[in-house]
């Protein structure tokens, strides 16, 4: 017999056995609570509906949160209210990785499982502290139509792995969530710029604002942002990773 959690049950079964089990400094320390407390004030959770006593309603919003745009492309997400585990999406030095092993074993796909697209607009309903990373169940706050009729948001589960975590404040981890998802105003800012070889340091300023860093290479300097780096050569864009 196979048996089906919704995510949310299963981060609160799991939460509660590494309570249990482990040490409170690996898990449930007053640093774990307080950082969830300040990234919780950062990005307001949203509420959904109730369907009997105990199965939550994802399709039906409540009370609308934060509102974040999708930066990378590549996050699992499926029907809402499957009754399937979802399977996590892990992001970790700016790539995104599905789960497997003992993580996916209890996992499943429906037909209408997907990845979320860039600039796609989700909610943030859940936010679970770990001792190595920071786990956020999103909603799509739009309603896709099937094809049979059938109205569903999607859900997906990004486990944004931290290994430093225990030293980081808030503001670090947000910077490291800001890189793949974000306000949608940065989101669509970031993608409006534009910058083309042969530009200078000025003009790329302008467009950008000051960088990060600037690696200080002689003739070739590194403009680093929180999403690209810009190389000059002499003063003139060369190259943008």
């Amino acid at each position: 017999m196979r048996f089906s959690f919704s995510s949310r049950t299963q981060s609160l079964i799991t939460a509660s056995l590494i309570c249990a089990l482990a040490p409170a400094a690996a898990f449930c320390s007053t640093n774990s609570k307080a950082m969830r407390e300040a990234l919780v004030a950062d990005y307001p959770l949203t509420k959904v509906g109730l369907k009997g006593m105990a199965q939550f309603d994802y399709t039906r919003v409540t009370q609308p949160g934060a509102v974040l745009a999708v930066r990378l492309p590549g996050i699992y997400a499926d029907m809402a209210n499957t009754q399937n585990v979802i399977v996590n999406t892990n992001y970790q030095n700016g790539q995104l990785t599905e789960a497997t092993g003992f993580t996916a074993a209890f996992g499943g796909s429906t037909a209408h499982s997907r990845t979320l697209a860039p600039n796609e607009k989700v909610y943030v309903t859940t936010i679970t502290v770990k001792r190595d990373a920071v786990l956020m169940e999103l909603l799509t706050t739009d309603v896709t139509t099937l094809a049979d009729g059938q109205g569903t948001r999607y859900r997906a589960e990004l486990n944004i792995k931290l290994p430093n975590l225990d030293s980081m404040t808030p503001e670090d981890v947000k910077k490291t969530i800001d890189t793949v998802l974000t306000d949608p105003a940065t989101a669509s800012a970031v993608e409006s710029k534009t910058i083309k070889l042969g530009m200078s340091t000025d003009e790329v300023k302008k467009s950008l604002g000051n960088p990060d860093k600037i690696v200080d290479l002689g003739a070739k300097k590194v403009y680093v942002y929180k999403d690209m780096k810009v190389v000059f050569q002499d003063n003139q864009v060369s190259d943008v990773q």
